[in-house]
This record gives structure tokens, C-alpha cells and sequence, in this order.
């Protein structure tokens, strides 16, 4: 036997203030709580990362929903678990488990063990160098409008170097209350045996369950497809039992009951499947879900009325429709018979499916019966719009039902970008090597954006600042809201003009928004000069002196070699030594050791190569040791002058001899 049903008594929180409580409950779980629903994650080793989701307030205009699971598992969650597949392997999300649910899979590495951040329960494993995040919060029910509903979700990143193949199968072990069987709801069908829905063929919004019209106990929804998930390829109802002892591929056999696989009790589940698609190295995906309470307006009577839809409806499109969906039950202890059912519509839904008035005939005792509608809205409104049900029989009282339904505009992403217009120059150098880039998104319009992200694109001679990102994740944004950010941007010494940069920001259900400025960077002087270091103190007869030459500002730089004149009245070389340019983490470039020709009063065959072509801001290319013999002019001067680049071709550029005289007066 598979349960044991235990209930847990709550605290029921204020329903006008909702309020979020985050602790560890007597049995060791993480729980997260509102005034609607919790989420219990087992912090366990055994089968650690598993959640259960139990009511607590539940529905506001209804007692009977209170404390009840919608989720089995607590107090110990273990029944429900995720299969991500890798590679044609499957890996069960979490901790091992010594019981039935996922014992035939592989197990990965802790990253983190359950966590609250943000107001939602983090888990995070490794399988195979593809690291999972679990993510569990609240959010708002498409239905009811409240934050009863649980967002499950996962994000999977490839951390290796080659491309994945990755999907996920999320299953949920669910249950009404006390009741393990009852029928799932999808539009107008009654699901109570094995099926399967396909997103090639069409996939339901959301699918619900309840127990009975007369007297609910709990309704359920869940949600797959939305403006913030991405929509599974299939969508099983079975039993509980073929999906806890195969991770992917499960006994499935289209119409059979909802009985346990090897047992003979009702024990309904469900399993949504991502097909594995390649995961490219460094790239993430997210899997997610939604499960709650569902909003159904009922009017209890000999024959019972319940109407759904959509509580608030996005009008992102003219051809958006919307789906109402009746459930009629007979309550009585008798058959009703010549059973109809119409729907009455406002002025601003039109019907686009099916007849307002359809003929459902006899009903017997208990049964019950789905009916759809779509119907699209003409526009946008400040009112919400009321729609009623109504249903009439040849022997029985007639019932109706109505409720209302929000149309709003869809969201409107702005995008402002603040920025310097130029960088200016100062000896040669540009005064700041970087400058910030400031963005305020704002959405201006009547719906919330979702997974809202900003894509900075820089052209050659910008770069972003070590530690930057060029694309940042900024979540939802609400009606109204907006959030800055920036970027630090780096800017290269040898590029020059008027360089153009882009900004971005995209969203899962709102246009695009691109926004593109420029910053003018001055031309530098590609030069090669002396530089005789601690000049400004000064040098006496008998003094050593150090002289650097270098390179700035040149492009594609790979191999160069000259000769160095001096006064050899001043001064007296000691010996020669490689610049920094020709040290590279550690290891010694490509390097000649150039000869000291007193008789000459030269330094001849300076040289050195890369060991391949990169561009030079400001390098050491040699540094020349002397000794101070007198005052006078140093007489520094460049001689048979060869730089190449990549294509050994010259590089033409200014040399600068360095007249500079010390000691004396």
C-alpha cells in the first residue's frame, strides 16, 4: 500500500493580506506557506528535493478546502519526482530514494540542498556536468486571479564543452483531499483513463479536477501552457504506479482505469514530457509547470452549475480567444431529462465556436457533463465582463451561473539608454579606459511582461569589463514597473572613430525593444619612444640609470628588431634586458640577445617575436641598463627600425628620440 493521508493543522492567515512564511516544520521540511496553499520540501537525505503541496485557506468562499493535500507525500515527500534525461540517461532530480518512485534511475551530486532565496525553495544537483536548479514559489492562478498556485520549475545549464541532449519529465503524484481517483477535467473531457495530450496536435491551457459539484472539497488546475511556460510535447494522465517505476517510458495503455499498476486502488497521476533537444555548451533552458487551486464558479442546486475561465485575458492579438468551459452535474436522485445548456455572452465577447444553445439530454443520477465554448473578445476594457451559464430540464428546476472575466492590453516594453557620446584624449592616452552604460526598462502597458532580458551587442574595440555579462536576466516586469541596470564597458586604446553599440530587450509575450547610440573615440598616435624611468629625481656622475622603450598604441603587432645609438660621453651600458612584452604567464617569448658595440656607441641587434600577432596598448619592448659617466645629453636615438605584423608586413608608425640631458646645470 502506497498512503497513509495525514493532515497537518495550519495557522490561517488574514485572505485580504496575503503573507509568506518560510520555515522548517516538525518533520524536517522546508515549507513555504501563504494564506492559500504551502509547499513542504523534504530536506532529507533519502529523497531529498522532493515537494508535497497541501492547502491551508485554500479558496476564500469556501471552507471545505482547508488544510487538505493537493500533493501526497507529506510528511515525508517522495512520490512525486523529475527525470532529466541526458545523453539518453535518466537522472532522477534529488536525493536517492530507498521506495518505489524513480528507484530505477541515476542519482547526481549536491550542489545545494533545499534553500530559501527570494521567497522560493532552491534545490540543486549535478548529473554528467549539466547542472539542475529547482525552483519552487508562488504564483498567481490564471483562474482565480490569487497566489494559489505552486510554480514548479527547473533550470538546466551545460557547464562542459560539447552540446547535450537534454529533456526533462516532470510527474506529479496528485490528490484531492482525501480522494485518489477522481476524473481530470480537460476542456470539454472527462479524462478517467490512461490518455495523452500532444502540442502537435493541441495542448489544453490547463486542465482541472474536483470530486463534486454539490459540495467541492478541493479543485485542482494545472497549468501548461501560458506567456511565462514553455509547452510540454506531451501530457499523460495515468496511474501513479506505471510512472513511479519507470523514469521515461512508462506502462501506458490509452483508456484503462486510473488503478494502481501491481494494485488495485484508484491512484491517479500525471507526467509532462520535454523531448530531449541539444543543449549547447554554456547555454540554459528552463522546464515549468504550475499546480494549484483552480477558480470554478458553482452554483450548487438538483442540478449543479460550475463555469471556468480565465480570470484576467492578455488581448495581445485581434485573433486572441478565450475558452469558458461548463460543468453540469446531476444532483438529484432521479434522471433528468432533455437537459440544456446556453450561454449568454456581454457585448464585447463574440462566440467563434460551436452554438450558444446546445441540447445535452438525459442525465442520470451523480453524472456529469463538459461543455466549451470559444469565445474572442472585441477589445480591451477597464470593466471586466460577465458572461452567464445557463442549464434547463423538462423535469427539474433550471440553474445558472455567472462570472466575469478581466481583458487587458498586452505589456509594452520601453527602452532608454544614457551614455557618454565621446571619450576624450590626454597625452596620448584616452582619459578613462571604460565608462558605464545605464538602461531603464519600463513597461508601459496594462499586463506583466515576462522573462524580460536585455542584450547589450558591442562592435569590435568595445568590449564588456571583466566580471560583465553581455545579456542580464531581469525576470517579470508588472504594469507600471521599470528597473535599471548597466554595464561597464571597456574601450580598446587602438580603436578609434564612431563605434555604435545596441541594446536588446526581449520578453516572452511583449514586442522587442532595440535602442542603438554611439561613442566617438579619438584616433591615438601609434608611436615608439624612451622612457628613462625615475627621470624627476635626478642622476649624478656614477648613478644607474634604466631606459624602457615603448610601444604604443599599435595594431596586430608580431615581430620587430632595431639597432640603439647613444652618447657614449654620458653614458656607459651595462647590460640589456627583455621587456614585458616578450613575457607572457610566465613563459619566456621569442627573445635575441642583443650586443653591446662601445666603439660604435651602439646596442645592435635588439629583436623579438610573439608568438602570434596581438594589439598593443602601451608594452616594454627592451629595457637598457646604463651608467652615468657625466652630465650631458643621452643622445638616445633609433637605428635600422623594423616592427612587422601578423602579415609580416612593416608597420609604419613615429619614432621618437629621447633628447634629454642630466646632471650639471
Amino acid at each position: 500500500m502506497k498512503k497513509i493521508v495525514l493532515s497537518l493543522t495550519i495557522l490561517l492567515l488574514i485572505v485580504s493580506s496575503p503573507q509568506l512564511v518560510a520555515q522548517e516544520d516538525e518533520y524536517g521540511n522546508l515549507q513555504l506557506k501563504n494564506d492559500y496553499i504551502e509547499i513542504f520540501v523534504n530536506q532529507n537525505e533519502l529523497n531529498r528535493g522532493r515537494f508535497a503541496i497541501h492547502v491551508t485557506g485554500g479558496d476564500p468562499m469556501r471552507d471545505g478546502d482547508n488544510n487538505k493535500p493537493l500533493v501526497y507525500g507529506h510528511p515525508y515527500p517522495w512520490t512525486s519526482y523529475t527525470t532529466i534525461r541526458i545523453d539518453g540517461e535518466n537522472y532522477i532530480f534529488g536525493g536517492e530514494t530507498d521506495r518505489r518512485a524513480g528507484r530505477d534511475g541515476n542519482y547526481g551530486e549536491l550542489v545545494q540542498a533545499p534553500t530559501i532565496e527570494n521567497g522560493q525553495i532552491v534545490t540543486t544537483y549535478k548529473f554528467d556536468e549539466v547542472i539542475v536548479s529547482q525552483i519552487l514559489n508562488f504564483v498567481k492562478s490564471s483562474t482565480t486571479g490569487l497566489p494559489d498556485t505552486a510554480r514548479i520549475e527547473y533550470q538546466v545549464e551545460n557547464t562542459s564543452e560539447e552540446a547535450k541532449e537534454v529533456g526533462s519529465r516532470i510527474m506529479i503524484d496528485t490528490l484531492l483531499g482525501e480522494n485518489d481517483g477522481a476524473p481530470f477535467r480537460v476542456e470539454d473531457q472527462i479524462v478517467d483513463g490512461d490518455k495523452v495530450f500532444l502540442r502537435d496536435e493541441h495542448l489544453p491551457d490547463f486542465w482541472q479536477t474536483f470530486d463534486s459539484l454539490e459540495d467541492p472539497k478541493v479543485t485542482s488546475q494545472g497549468t501548461v501552457v501560458g506567456p511565462d511556460l514553455k509547452p510540454p510535447d506531451e501530457m499523460y494522465f495515468t496511474n501513479w504506479g506505471s510512472l513511479a517505476d519507470a523514469p521515461w517510458e512508462f506502462n501506458f495503455d490509452r483508456g484503462r482505469e486510473f488503478i494502481r499498476e501491481g494494485e488495485f486502488e484508484l491512484d491517479s497521476a500525471m507526467a509532462l514530457f520535454w523531448q530531449p533537444e541539444a543543449l549547447q555548451p554554456g547555454e540554459s533552458r528552463t522546464y515549468a509547470t504550475k499546480y494549484g487551486l483552480g477558480g470554478i464558479t458553482i452554483v450548487p442546486g438538483l442540478l449543479s452549475v460550475g463555469v471556468t475561465s480565465p480570470s484576467t485575458v492578455v488581448m495581445e492579438r485581434p485573433d486572441k480567444t478565450v475558452d469558458i468551459i461548463a460543468y453540469i452535474q446531476n444532483t438529484a436522485e432521479i434522471t433528468v431529462e432533455d437537459v440544456e445548456v446556453e450561454l449568454d455572452l456581454p457585448g464585447n465577447l463574440n462566440l467563434v465556436s460551436s452554438d450558444k444553445k446546445e441540447v445535452i439530454g438525459d442525465l442520470e443520477p451523480g453524472e456529469t457533463v463538459q461543455r466549451m465554448w470559444q469565445v474572442r473578445p472585441r477589445d480591451f476594457t477597464k470593466d471586466r465582463l460577465e458572461y452567464t451559464v445557463k442549464v434547463d430540464a423538462e423535469n427539474t428546476d433550471s440553474n445558472q451561473v455567472s462570472r466575469s472575466l478581466g481583458v487587458v492590453g498586452p505589456p509594452d516594453l520601453s527602452l532608454d539608454l544614457i551614455g557618454p557620446d565621446q571619450i576624450r584624449i590626454y597625452q596620448n592616452r584616452l582619459e578613462a579606459d571604460s565608462f558605464l552604460l545605464n538602461a531603464e526598462i519600463k513597461n508601459e502597458g496594462f499586463s506583466t511582461a515576462y522573462d524580460v532580458s536585455a542584450q547589450l551587442a558591442l562592435p569590435p574595440g568595445l568590449s564588456v569589463s571583466r566580471g560583465e555579462i553581455e545579456e542580464k536576466k531581469l525576470g517579470q516586469l508588472l504594469p507600471g514597473e521599470s528597473i535599471q541596470l548597466s554595464w561597464r564597458i571597456d574601450s580598446l586604446q587602438m580603436v578609434s572613430g564612431e563605434l555604435p553599440y545596441i541594446v536588446e530587450v526581449s520578453s516572452d509575450n511583449a514586442s522587442n525593444r532595440i535602442s542603438k547610440e554611439e561613442i566617438s573615440l579619438p584616433s591615438l598616435e601609434s608611436k615608439v619612444e624612451f622612457e628613462v624611468l625615475d627621470l624627476e629625481e635626478g642622476f649624478e656622475e656614477g648613478d644607474y640609470l634604466t631606459v624602457e622603450v615603448k610601444l604604443n598604441n599599435l595594431i596586430s603587432f608580431y615581430r620587430g628588431s632595431f639597432d640603439i645609438g647613444y652618447n657614449d660621453d654620458v653614458l656607459e651600458p651595462i647590460y640589456i634586458s627583455r621587456g614585458n612584452l616578450f613575457v607572457e604567464n610566465g613563459d619566456l617569448l621569442s627573445w635575441n640577445s642583443p650586443k653591446i658595440d662601445r666603439g660604435e656607441a651602439k646596442i645592435e641587434g635588439i629583436s623579438g617575436a610573439l608568438d602570434s600577432a596581438r594589439s598593443l596598448e602601451s608594452e616594454t619592448f627592451v629595457q637598457l641598463h646604463f651608467r652615468v659617466k657625466s652630465p650631458g645629453e643621452l643622445g638616445l636615438e633609433f637605428l635600422d627600425f623594423n616592427l612587422y605584423d601578423r602579415n609580416e608586413e612593416e608597420i609604419q608608425l613615429k619614432l621618437e628620440d629621447k633628447e634629454v640631458y642630466i646632471g650639471g646645470s
